[in-house]
C-alpha cells in the first residue's frame, strides 16, 4: 500500500466550481456563480429519537431522518454578470435551485437547496464588496469525476 505525500492532496478552496440551475435543468445547463467565496458545509447528518420501551433500563435510539445545513454563501459583487444576478433574484424571490459544486479533489455535490434572501455584509475598507445568500440544503447526491 502507498502512502500519499499530503502535497498531493487537495487544497480547498483553490480550484472549487459553483454551478447552479432551476429545478429539472440537467447539470449541463447550470450556469457558473465565477465570484463564490464561499459555500459552507456540505453534506448531510442525522439525529437520534429516543425510543424507550417500559422494559428498557438505559435509553434507546433511533435514528432520525438526516438533514442538510443551514447555507451562507458568499460572493465578490458583480453587478455586470447576468448569471449572478439571476441567482440573487432566485434568492430573493425564495427559490429553490439545484447547486453542483465541483471540488477539487474530484468530490461533486449536486444539491438541492432552498434560498431564503440576500444581503451585503458588513463593508470593509480593505476587501471587496461581499454579498452573502441564505438557503437550506433540502438534498445532496454525491459523485466523483476522478
Amino acid at each position: 500500500m502507498s502512502v500519499k505525500d499530503p502535497s498531493e492532496y487537495a487544497m480547498l478552496p483553490a480550484g472549487t466550481v459553483v454551478k447552479y440551475g432551476a429545478m429539472g435543468d440537467a447539470p449541463a445547463a447550470f450556469k457558473p456563480l465565477i465570484t463564490t467565496t464561499a459555500i459552507g458545509a456540505t453534506g448531510q447528518t442525522g439525529s437520534f429519537i429516543e425510543a424507550n420501551r417500559l422494559i428498557d433500563t438505559s435509553k434507546k435510539f433511533i435514528r432520525d431522518l438526516p438533514e442538510g445545513p443551514d447555507k451562507e454563501f458568499g460572493f465578490q459583487d458583480d453587478p455586470s454578470d447576468p448569471d449572478f444576478q439571476a441567482f440573487l433574484d432566485a434568492a430573493a424571490n425564495g427559490d429553490t435551485v439545484q447547486l453542483q459544486v465541483t471540488f477539487p479533489n474530484g468530490r461533486i455535490a449536486l444539491m438541492v437547496v432552498v434560498l431564503n434572501g440576500w444581503q451585503f455584509a458588513e463593508p470593509n475598507l480593505s476587501e471587496v464588496m461581499q454579498i452573502t445568500v441564505s438557503g437550506k440544503q433540502n438534498s445532496v447526491a454525491w459523485s466523483k469525476s476522478k
